[in-house]
């Protein structure tokens, strides 16, 4: 579906599509806007977009991308095991039903000699992933931001949140913007990792598939040569307008992310999430540290150590 609106100063190019499917099925049924001469789709090169032709996208976003796949779990394993999430806890409190007995309550005669407290209802949370990204930005750091991404839906259901994600494309050309917008997860809806790796995590997503979509959008010029600049933060809150309990992930340059070090990256990308103003939760990294018994636990703590760093022999995929 596709609308051309205004919103205070800025004119908004608005797509939204329900599945991958359907996104593959209209950028290959659809003509390219005569208006509009750029080609880039078809002509970027493999080390820019990771794939040799549109066609080859096309398939990977139909079938799946699955090259990679093993090497992301397991680095998806290690950040699971990295974050933590700190939640307000719940008081305890005298009541005539719980779920322990108030011994000194009940020998006092006081018909309050349970021990309850009060079950936390955990709401609904959007995630917003602007997966547009500038020409310079790797796809080292493409990756890591999909991944992180996916381990923080992944905690956050763990902890009883319902989640939905809007994977979304925000690109601007002055007071023009492109917005197309993938539900890609609904509420409820369990989280599937083989389906959201090649959208969340591979260059050719935003590099042939979202340029095809500006080529064939009707109201681009060639003013969109450039096919656009990621929108950053306010911009996207301006236009998508997020509930409070949303969670917006912006550009690769905002949230700090190098594309070197897996962790030091998931640390970024949890300082920035923190600076959104969430009270509910707070999202932590679990530090292993040496007990007396010579043994490793996971704790909570504000600091990382050299023990998640990535092995001189390994790297990420592509």
């Amino acid at each position: 579906m596709y609308k051309l609106y205004r919103e205070n100063d800025y004119q908004i190019m608005y797509y939204k599509f329900f599945s991958l499917h359907e996104y593959a099925n209209f950028l290959t049924s659809e003509l390219s806007n005569p208006k509009f001469s750029g080609y880039s789709s078809n002509e970027g090169d493999y080390a820019f977009c990771k794939t040799k032709t549109f066609e080859e996208a096309i398939n990977l976003c139909t079938y799946g991308y699955y090259e990679d796949y093993k090497q992301f779990i397991s680095l998806k394993i290690r950040l699971d095991r990295f974050l933590t999430l700190a939640t307000k806890k719940s008081k305890a409190f005298n009541d005539y039903v719980g779920f322990a007995p108030n011994v000194k309550a009940y020998l006092e005669g006081n018909p309050l000699a349970m021990i309850n407290k009060k079950k936390e209802r955990y709401q609904k949370i959007t995630i917003w992933f602007n997966s547009s990204c500038s020409a310079d930005c790797t796809k080292e750091q493409i990756y890591v931001r999909g991944a992180i991404t996916l381990s923080l839906i992944e905690l956050l259901e763990k902890l009883g949140y319902s989640v939905d994600l809007h994977l979304i494309e925000l690109s601007h050309n002055g007071k023009q913007f492109h917005f197309s917008d993938f539900l890609l997860k609904e509420e409820g809806e369990r989280l599937n990792p083989g389906k959201l790796f090649f959208p969340m995590c591979h260059p050719s997503w935003i590099r042939r598939l979202n340029f095809r979509l500006i080529e064939v959008t009707p109201d681009v010029t060639d003013d969109w040569l450039n096919y656009g600049i990621p929108c950053n933060y306010n911009q996207i809150k301006e236009i998508v307008k997020p509930q409070d309990k949303d969670i917006i992930i912006p550009t690769i340059e905002e949230l700090g992310i190098k594309g070197f070090d897996l962790l030091e990256d998931t640390k970024q990308v949890l300082d920035y999430i923190d600076q959104q103003g969430r009270s509910d939760f707070k999202i932590k990294e679990k530090v292993k540290v040496k007990s007396y018994d010579d043994t490793y636990n996971y704790v909570d703590n504000s600091y990382l150590t050299d023990d998640y760093a990535l092995d001189d022999d390994e790297e990420l995929p592509f």
